[in-house]
């Protein structure tokens, strides 16, 4: 098959923005999230430089430019791009930078937030960086979360969940129905047929938002969306996994949004993924240790309550852990999973007979390339492609097993797919006609990938020739 192209990759990101200034930090650089990559079979990943609203951030170039910086530090297995996230609605920059990001770097995607204080958007800023990206070619990705109804449930008053001590990591998904999802994701569609302009919708995680995605799509407006293995995989009882639903460890599974409450939205999810609801399929890897004041531990250290009355000098982390609850709010969102991406999806779904081999290509490599302006250099096993290929054990050809962390080559102390049987892996991993991953072994270095510029997204903008009445949609705006 054409190698794994993961279109969502989390690496060398700080998201220190807890009330003590200590929160998460990712796990993986450039080389050990590349590395792991490879060993399951993606040959290329597109990750997030991250816009803070520092003034120092103003300035999108120089965040692209210093994130470039951290993957020169250590080079990368594969080859990468970028997206950048914006969180600032700086018209200047917009107007200035914006083209400088697609022509010198290739960056034709951006990442805007619906929740979290530090980068959510309200609506006339979305409508502004939506109008610039337009303008540009630039594809406009969603997190779609209603993050006033996240704070609502979260907070004091009146009898919330923090008033009521319900802090633990399970409520974590309590916080977080599947309606915040869905109803940031019919507000987002609404935003983007206003002044016309194609969106993606990132990790979709509820039938909720799935559903409202579907419609619009039915409707022919170009909407898009990305899903993940987390949400075909687990639920909110996977928060509840390690020994009880107050446990600290159940830390590990924190991930935003929140896979659904049970098995229904994965039967959803699968259909989505069937009748193209779904345009790829990514990881979202996003690496936080579980055994790390700077990872899952965050959630304890930073929340005063845990940390003040009994002392906590010489305990390890973990000895913490037991005897403290911490606080969902504050755990680092995220879980690692870039290696488990393609089989994870290939012994659930093509092994299985829910999806075909071919809508497996069209999800993890063909769609991608395209969606992100890379095909068809990459999502293709063509004539002058880059080679990049996946080769699979035959049928039968690879004894079943229970995956452990130690199977991984990320540098992250856990995996939430830990104890989930495998009929098949990567047997090679071949990237630009070389074999870097080969019967269990890591072949490749560091330094074999390359940056790669990319063009615009090759999806389309809508259905062809249909002219939105100009009473209905503010087409006029782009006379401005």
């Amino acid at each position: 098959m054409p190698g794994g192209i993961d279109c969502h990759v989390h690496l060398c990101q700080d998201l220190k923005t807890g009330p003590l200034g200590l929160g998460g930090e990712c796990a993986d650089n450039f080389e050990t999230g590349s590395r792991s990559a490879v060993c399951g079979g993606t040959t290329t990943m597109i990750t997030f430089a991250t816009q803070t609203r520092a003034e120092e951030d103003c300035s999108l170039l120089k965040v692209v430019e210093a994130y470039n910086a951290r993957a020169e530090v250590t080079g990368s297995y594969i080859d990468y791009a970028f997206h950048v996230i914006i969180v600032r609605d700086d018209k200047d920059v917009l107007e200035a930078e914006l083209p400088i990001l697609v022509e010198r770097w290739g960056i034709t995607s951006c990442k805007l937030f619906m929740t979290y204080e530090t980068m959510r958007l309200q609506d006339y800023q979305l409508l502004d960086v939506m109008l610039a990206a337009l303008k540009n070619e630039i594809t406009t990705m969603i997190h779609a979360e209603n993050g006033d109804m996240i704070e609502w449930l979260t907070g004091e008053f009146p009898k919330k969940l923090e008033s009521k001590a319900m802090m633990a990591p399970y409520y974590h998904a309590l916080s977080r129905p599947p309606s915040v999802e869905g109803e940031a994701a019919n507000r987002a569609i609404v935003l983007a047929e206003l002044i016309e302009n194609p969106i993606l919708f990132v990790h979709v995680g509820s039938s909720a938002s799935a559903n409202v995605i579907r419609a619009a799509q039915t409707r022919g407006l170009p909407v898009f969306a990305e899903t993940c293995p987390q949400y075909l995989n687990l639920t909110w009882e996977d928060l509840k996994r390690f020994h009880s639903p107050t446990c600290f460890e159940n830390s590990k599974m924190v991930c935003s949004p929140p896979p659904g409450p049970d098995s229904s939205d994965q039967a959803a999810l699968y259909i989505g993924l069937h009748n193209g609801t779904f345009t790829i399929f990514s990881s979202d890897h996003c690496p936080f240790k579980y055994d790390d004041p700077h990872g899952k531990m965050a959630g304890i250290l930073e929340h005063e309550p845990s940390i003040q009355g009994e002392p906590c000098e010489g305990m390890t982390l973990p000895e913490l852990a037991h005897k403290k609850v911490g606080s969902f709010r504050l755990i680092p969102n995220g879980i690692p999973g870039v290696e488990t991406r393609l089989p994870l999806l290939f012994t659930r779904g093509v092994s299985t007979g829910r999806i075909s081999p071919q809508k497996f290509v069209e999800l993890t490599a063909t769609n991608p390339a395209k969606l992100y302006g890379l095909y068809p250099r990459k999502g293709a096993i063509l004539p002058g492609s880059d080679a990049d290929l996946v080769i699979w054990h035959p049928e039968g050809g690879l004894p079943p097993f229970k995956l452990t962390n130690e199977h991984l080559h990320h540098n992250v102390d856990y995996t939430p797919y830990e104890g989930m049987e495998f009929d098949n892996w990567p047997r090679y991993t071949i990237a630009r006609g070389r074999v870097v991953w080969g019967n269990g072994v890591l072949l490749g270095k560091p330094r074999d990938g390359q940056y790669l510029k990319r063009g615009p997204s090759q999806l389309g903008k809508g259905v062809a020739h249909f002219k939105k009445d100009p009473r209905r949609v503010a087409s006029w705006v782009h006379e401005l």
